[in-house]
């Protein structure tokens, strides 16, 4: 089951933004109790408020909040609240939030890197098992007497 927070987002992410961006509008006006009523819930207030006041949906919307209008005096969740949204355009919502985070490279590039080295080995488990096998070879063997001797000689 889709939570509340996902349905609203891609209700007016659909509804409201994308037709507005097609039609290459600046704003957007989405009204909480319309949002609430066309997905046919009630009680569900504070969600829907909270959702559209969202940095995420925002950034997912690709819209920045202009400024919050109608709703009551106390600022909190109301069907009355009309939140009214600038349309950004489609290359400042188009890179993905952990792309904008980092100035490097990401962890998805090293995606694939030794995929070569496994086929060649067979696959992954037959190259860690070489690996494994292979590992007793850098580990020095137990001296004898004559080991001893020659180390004796050179120290």
């Amino acid at each position: 089951m889709t939570r509340p927070t996902e349905q609203t987002k891609r209700h007016v992410i659909s509804t409201y933004v994308q037709p507005a961006r097609l039609r290459s509008e600046k704003t957007v006006r989405v009204r909480v109790g319309n949002v609430q009523k066309e997905l046919g819930w009630t009680n569900r207030t504070p969600s829907v408020f909270s959702t559209l006041l969202s940095k995420d949906f925002q950034r997912e919307a690709g819209v920045e909040l202009i400024e919050k209008v109608g709703g009551p005096t106390s600022g909190g969740p109301s069907t009355t609240w009309e939140f009214v949204f600038r349309v950004l355009e489609e290359a400042q919502n188009s890179v993905p939030v952990a792309k904008e985070a980092s100035k490097g490279p990401s962890l998805l590039d090293l995606y694939g890197i030794c995929a070569e080295m496994y086929r060649e080995a067979g696959g992954a488990e037959a190259f860690i098992r070489s690996q494994r096998e292979d590992f007793g070879s850098i580990v020095p063997e137990s001296s004898t007497p004559e080991d001893d001797a020659a180390q004796e000689k050179i120290a």
